[in-house]
């Protein structure tokens, strides 16, 4: 697998261990003087890609953008990656190009905590559109299913500790925290029924809640309406933290805590866990009271929080990314299939070249249509070098009318910019009865055109009454009976 990291600053110690999975890895990432600008890591491939830097973000980030389509372009390593994956907001958009120049090409994409209310602001967030979503932290994962459609997954990869227990407050009176998924799976009922049940061994006892769908609102009107609800102090992940930290116990949305990874932060924090998911109001209450009052428990977390801490380093976190590209690789594959199967009868043979047609409508009209071979497509990018990012793909018309076409002597030219996804338009043309040469190519801001494809000329008609032609007479005998 050939995996491209796209990234304002990367990690030597997490690129390293997942090369040594086996990957090819190569590493995108800023320039800064007296730097070089291709280095051979242990094992991977480092990329500084120099670009203007102190403009505003979208302007900055912009120009990561075209500096990296250049050095893919002109360092030798090529598109060829299986993987595109953009580490952070600022590196989303150079990644997705990077990523579109190879069809077949998986775009993911990293949301860290930090980052996880700023999306929209700089013009270089949401607006791209990933394969897949890499989260760090389990509530800005929730947040960010509520914003982007249901079938793109989002997965969490824990990065560091969000708590620590030992600066952490003790609740008073005490606290359960609850998280829920968009698509949790539990009973409202009789979750609710057992935190209800919970309060006869302690009266004082509060449910921090935090989630988001239709299972959460449900037991969020339960506990209200029976004095059970703690409201937080916030949505935020700042304040999901601090509930976390200062609750007495945290009930998870699985049947196993080891599952979950608000479970695996609890641990961290010191803190016991109880899965909510199964189980009748019994045994739940039960499994509260145990993780108040067992002294086993605190034996338990520590447990937890040793293999936590272990699945932060370096080599479980590659392993964990490594899991998620071959999923989206397996998913983008299978997807393609489905679409394919989908169509009916195909074209019988694949499109081996790419072509151009003109064909006459009316005086003024003219209709092209066009087919382009995706690698012609991807050689033209390669030879417009940094330019690429934003060139687009046009028609140049030629005026020829009444002359010998040598590529040089038309009587006049001009361009026909296209759509993304485009294979037919129709063109006017000023005036009627012109003859007309035409070629598709690639078209960059500053002007130069790359073509790929001629068409054969295509005359229009003369505009005016067709020619009145003589009339002809017949005249109509009639029949004859045989004698």
């Amino acid at each position: 697998m050939r995996v491209a990291l796209v990234g304002w600053d990367l990690d030597d110690s997490l690129i390293a261990a997942l090369a040594g999975l086996g990957a090819e890895v190569v590493g995108f990432t800023r320039w800064f003087p007296g730097m070089p600008t291709h280095e051979l890591r242990d094992g991977w491939t480092l990329l500084r890609c120099p670009h203007r830097i102190g403009e505003s973000e979208r302007n900055e980030a912009r120009d990561f953008g075209v500096a990296t389509v250049r050095e893919a372009s002109t360092s030798g390593t090529g598109f060829e990656f299986d993987v595109v994956h953009a580490l952070d907001r600022r590196s989303r958009d150079a990644a997705a190009e990077l990523s579109s120049r190879k069809p077949g090409s998986v775009f993911l994409a990293s949301l860290d905590a930090a980052d996880a209310g700023l999306e929209d602001e700089s013009g270089v967030g949401l607006r791209s559109s990933p394969r897949g979503w890499i989260c760090d932290h389990p509530w800005v994962a929730e947040c960010l299913r509520e914003r982007i459609p249901a079938e793109i997954p989002v997965r969490v990869v824990l990065r560091c500790e969000t708590a620590d227990a030992a600066d952490a407050p003790e609740s008073s009176p005490p606290s359960v925290f609850v998280s829920l998924a968009r698509r949790s799976r539990i009973a409202p009922r009789v979750v609710a029924a057992a935190l209800d049940g919970l309060r006869e061994t302690v009266p004082a006892v509060r449910v921090v809640l935090f989630g988001i769908g239709p299972k959460a609102e449900e037991l969020r009107h339960r506990l209200d309406r029976s004095g059970l609800l703690a409201a937080p102090a916030g949505g935020s992940r700042e304040a999901w933290d601090r509930a976390l930290s200062a609750a007495a116990v945290v009930g998870v949305d699985s049947r196993s805590p080891a599952e979950s990874p608000v479970a695996r932060l609890a641990w961290m924090a010191g803190r016991p866990t109880v899965g909510l998911l199964g189980g009748d109001r019994g045994e739940l209450v039960r499994a509260l009271h145990a993780a108040l009052s067992d002294g086993r428990s605190g034996r338990d977390v520590e447990v937890g929080r040793r293999i936590s801490v272990r699945d932060l380093e370096p080599a479980a976190r590659a392993a964990r990314w490594m899991e998620i590209y071959l999923d989206a690789r397996m998913r983008g594959t299978s997807g393609r299939a489905r679409r394919g199967s989908g169509r009916g009868n195909g074209l019988a043979f694949p499109e081996l070249r790419s072509r151009l047609a003109l064909t006459a409508i009316s005086p003024h009209e003219v209709l092209a249509s066009w087919s382009l071979r995706k690698g012609d497509w991807e050689v033209a990018l390669e030879w417009v070098g940094p330019e690429a990012i934003r060139a687009v793909a046009a028609i140049r018309l030629y005026d020829v009318t009444d002359i010998d076409f040598d590529g040089r002597n038309a009587h006049d030219a001009w361009d026909v910019e296209l759509g993304h996804g485009e294979d037919h338009r129709v063109i006017s043309v000023r005036s009627d009865g012109r003859s007309l040469a035409s070629c598709l190519g690639l078209k960059t801001p500053s002007g130069h055109f790359h073509p790929l494809v001629h068409s054969k000329l295509c005359h229009l008609p003369r505009e005016g009454l067709a020619p009145s032609l003589p009339g002809r007479r017949f005249r109509v005998m009639p029949r004859r009976d045989p004698p």
